[in-house]
């Protein structure tokens, strides 16, 4: 987890500071514990590129769902959207709601999203510690 949050593409680094105040550095090793669901993708030679998971909510159906990636998953793009995929629909089978927000800069996170089939809620104006613009997007069980 340490490389992956050193190595953090520009865009979720600035996610990060967005929502939380804070570096990646101290944020994922929270997101990591034991009791969370969370992957991490590889490259064949054994790189890790990206990680993601899902928290429950005190709403049993509704999980969040998160992810940050280094660059290097831009080389892998095919890849990583054939691998993503299903993961998504097996999250989606333990929570039939997914949802979270997107930092509304993160144009790289808004297709992935849209390709995963996650709708674009609405958008809020100021969002997160440093009250910038995000989106709440969603999926819900087929």
């Amino acid at each position: 987890m340490t490389y992956i949050a050193k190595n953090l593409r520009q865009a979720d680094r600035n996610e990060c500071d967005a929502m939380c105040a804070a570096p990646p550095e101290l944020i994922l090793p929270q997101a990591v514990k034991p009791h969370r669901a969370v992957w991490t993708f590889h490259t064949n030679d054994g790189l890790p590129v990206g990680v993601f998971g899902v928290d429950p909510t005190s709403i049993e159906e509704v999980g969040i769902v998160w992810m940050v990636s280094t660059p290097v998953v831009n080389e892998h793009r095919r890849e990583f959207l054939v691998e993503s995929r299903p993961y998504v629909l097996a999250l989606n089978n333990d929570f039939p709601i997914i949802t979270n927000f997107v930092d509304a800069r993160n144009t790289l996170h808004h297709r992935w999203l849209k390709w995963l089939g996650f709708s674009f809620l609405r958008r809020i104006e100021q969002w997160g510690a440093r009250s910038v613009p995000f989106y709440e997007f969603a999926r819900m069980k087929t």
